[in-house]
Order: C-alpha cells, then sequence, then structure tokens
C-alpha cells in the first residue's frame, strides 16, 4: 500500500485547483522576507514545493531557491509554468544538502498518523540547517479548523467531471475524502493531516535544535490567537 500523498498529488490534483493565485503566496513571501531579512546569497529551500507557487516570487526578487516535491507530475508541470526555478523530486525525510533558510509552507507537515514519522521530518529539517539558519512553517491552528471545517462541498470541473469532498476530525487528524466522478471513471482520494497545536511544534522544533522565535496568525502577520487562520512558527538553529 502507498500513502496518501503518494497517490494524491498527481494530474487530478492539479485539474481540481488549477484556479489557486498567487496573491497569498506573495502575501506570505513579502513577510517572510520582511521579517527574516534574508540577504540575496543565502540558499532558502520550499519543502513540498508544489509546482514552485511560492519559489517563483522568491526568485523573482533575486533570491536563490530550491523547491523539492516527492510529485514528479506536480513538479513536471511546474517546470512548464515557470522553467527558470530550480524544482527537484525530493523527499521532506530525507533533504539533501544544506540551507539557510528552509520553509514548509501552505500546510506541507503532519502528512503522518504516527508522531514519530513528522517529528523525523522536523529532525530532517534540524540536519539540513546550517548553523543560525531560519526555519518557517505555515501550518493550520486546530482550534480554528475544528470550529470552521466544511463538512462537504461538490465542485463541477469545466469538462463536466463531478468531484465530491468529504471532511471530518478523527484521532485529532483531519481527513478529507474526494470522489471525482466523470462520464467514463471514478476516482477516489484522500488527504490526512495530523492537527498539532503551537505548543507541540515548538517542542519539535526545540528537539531538533531549533529554537522558536515567533508566531503569526495569519499571512499579513497578525498576532496569533485562538481563532487565527494559521499557525505560523518561525526559529532558528542553534550555531553550535
Amino acid at each position: 500500500m502507498t500513502d496518501w500523498f503518494e497517490d494524491w498529488f498527481d494530474d487530478n490534483y492539479l485539474r481540481l485547483y488549477h484556479h489557486r493565485n498567487s496573491k497569498d503566496a506573495e502575501e506570505q513571501v513579502h513577510l517572510i522576507i520582511k521579517t527574516l531579512h534574508p540577504s540575496k546569497n543565502q540558499r532558502i529551500l520550499d519543502l513540498a514545493c508544489g509546482e514552485g507557487r511560492h519559489c517563483f516570487p522568491f526568485h523573482e526578487t533575486g533570491y536563490m531557491i530550491t523547491g523539492i516535491d516527492l510529485s514528479p507530475q506536480l513538479i513536471q508541470s511546474g517546470k512548464r509554468k515557470y522553467p527558470d526555478l530550480d524544482l527537484r523530486p525530493g523527499d521532506m525525510r530525507n533533504i539533501k544538502g544544506k540551507y539557510d533558510i528552509i520553509l514548509s509552507l501552505f500546510t506541507s507537515f503532519g502528512y503522518f498518523d504516527d508522531d514519530r514519522e513528522n517529528e523525523g521530518v522536523i529532525e530532517s529539517i534540524g540536519r539540513a540547517l546550517n548553523p543560525g539558519g531560519w526555519f518557517w512553517i505555515d501550518f493550520l491552528n486546530p482550534g480554528y479548523i475544528k470550529q470552521n471545517l466544511v463538512a462537504d462541498n461538490e465542485i463541477i470541473l469545466e469538462d463536466g467531471t463531478k468531484v465530491i469532498e468529504k471532511r471530518y476530525i478523527e484521532n485529532e487528524t483531519v481527513i478529507k475524502e474526494i470522489l471525482f466522478s466523470g462520464p467514463v471513471s471514478k476516482s477516489r482520494y484522500q488527504e490526512r493531516v495530523k492537527l498539532y497545536t503551537k505548543e507541540k511544534i515548538r517542542l519539535m522544533l526545540s528537539g531538533s535544535g531549533i529554537n522558536p522565535v515567533g508566531i503569526f496568525g495569519d499571512y499579513t502577520g497578525s498576532p496569533w490567537s485562538v481563532t487565527s487562520p494559521r499557525t505560523i512558527i518561525y526559529g532558528r538553529k542553534n550555531n553550535d
């Protein structure tokens, strides 16, 4: 059996989310630059970069950024959209190379049911960061999700395919079932994201030598609260 993320991020994913624009990506990139003040010679890594939606504004501003993603379809699509970007296949559990800033954006964490595997991702990040380097994670706010979860919705794609999405929380995991129902065939997928509080994320960071520094509640840089839509934490690796 394969993990859900090995199946889901394929051409159907691209069909369903083709409408996503770059507004929130540009907003968060602006917040990262304003907060961390990176220099143009620092190496930046975007984990689970998808098609490179966040990499592109960094690149356009003159920063050296690499994006890695486990999905060959998303990497290939990104290279077609943004031919100048450095997008590569890669696994966040085993990051190759060293970087000055590592980013985990748009809920690219918590993909495993086992806490130890998710902690292993943070450990991989800690190993790949240069001393004094920054880590930035943009994650769900569990309290907000529990209050605002949309149980189900239906979408009709341009070719007439019906997509039904159902969402629920089970064992502190947000689960989304996705059914594509076309004229000829049906396809089923699932998303699973483990919910972690800001306190738990901070503990995982500290355990991997990354000292939490600050937290925001949205892409504009608002202070975090229990009603914030996002949990955005940034921390710095020890110098030793």
